[in-house]
C-alpha cells in the first residue's frame, strides 16, 4: 500500500512540474508580436513625454564633468537636451600632449558653447523589450577662437545612442560614446572632413532624467 501511495505521489509531482514548465513557456518567455511591441512602446513614449531636469555625466581618460540640463521629450520620441556640454569633448585629448595641433584643438573644445542636442528615440523589436530605444544624434558644434573656426563633428562608437526607460524609478537613461572627431574645413569653394588625430581617447556620455517638471 505504501509503495502504491509513493508511486502516486511521484506521478502527481511529475504532472505538477510539467504543468508549471508549460505555463512558463507559454507566458513568461513569449515574445511580443511586432504590433504588440509597437503598442507597448507607444504607451511608454506617452508616459515619458514631458519636460525634465536632467543630469549629464561625461567622462574620459583626461577628465569628467557633471552638469544639469533642461530636457524635453514629446510623444513621438523627439528629445531635446537644451544645454548639452560640448566642451566635454576636450577630455578626448591628452593633457600631456603639447603638440601645437593638440593645444589648439583642446583650447577650442574647452571653449565650445553650451547648445541644444536633439534626436529621436526609435524602437527596435530586435531588443525584445519595448522599454529599450536607440537614436542617431548628430554631435556637431561650431567654435570660433583666435585660431579660427572649428566645425567639429563627433562620431559615435557603434554609431548609435542607447536608451532605456526604468518603470520602477520612472527614469530614462541615454548613453553613447564619442571615439572619433572630424573637422569640416572649407577650402577654395569646397568642403572636406579631416580626422582630428589628436583626439585619442573615447569620451562617454550619459544623460539621465531626474525630475519631471510637467
Amino acid at each position: 500500500m505504501k509503495k502504491i501511495m509513493t508511486l502516486a505521489a511521484m506521478a502527481l509531482c511529475t504532472i505538477t512540474l510539467c504543468l508549471t514548465s508549460c505555463s512558463k513557456d507559454d507566458n513568461g518567455d513569449k515574445e511580443l508580436s511586432t504590433e504588440k511591441f509597437i503598442e507597448e512602446q507607444t504607451k511608454i513614449l506617452n508616459i515619458i513625454s514631458g519636460e525634465y531636469k536632467a543630469l549629464i555625466h561625461a567622462s574620459g581618460k583626461n577628465g569628467g564633468l557633471f552638469a544639469y540640463s533642461n530636457l524635453t521629450i514629446d510623444k513621438n520620441g523627439q528629445v531635446v537636451c537644451k544645454d548639452f556640454r560640448y566642451e566635454a569633448l576636450a577630455f578626448g585629448i591628452s593633457e600631456l600632449d603639447n603638440n601645437e595641433e593638440a593645444i589648439r584643438l583642446r583650447s577650442a573644445l574647452k571653449a565650445a558653447p553650451t547648445a541644444p542636442l536633439s534626436f529621436r528615440l526609435l524602437g527596435d523589436p530586435k531588443t525584445k523589450n519595448p522599454a529599450d530605444f536607440y537614436a542617431l544624434p548628430i554631435i556637431k558644434t561650431t567654435i570660433k577662437n583666435d585660431y579660427g573656426t572649428y566645425n567639429i563633428i563627433g562620431h559615435m562608437k557603434t554609431d548609435v545612442l542607447r536608451a532605456h526607460y526604468d518603470a520602477k524609478t520612472s527614469s530614462l537613461t541615454m548613453t553613447f560614446i564619442i571615439n572619433k572627431l572630424s573637422r569640416l574645413i572649407e577650402r577654395q569653394g569646397h568642403s572636406e572632413y579631416k580626422d582630428q588625430t589628436k583626439f585619442t581617447h573615447p569620451v562617454e556620455f550619459e544623460i539621465s532624467t531626474l525630475e519631471k517638471k510637467k
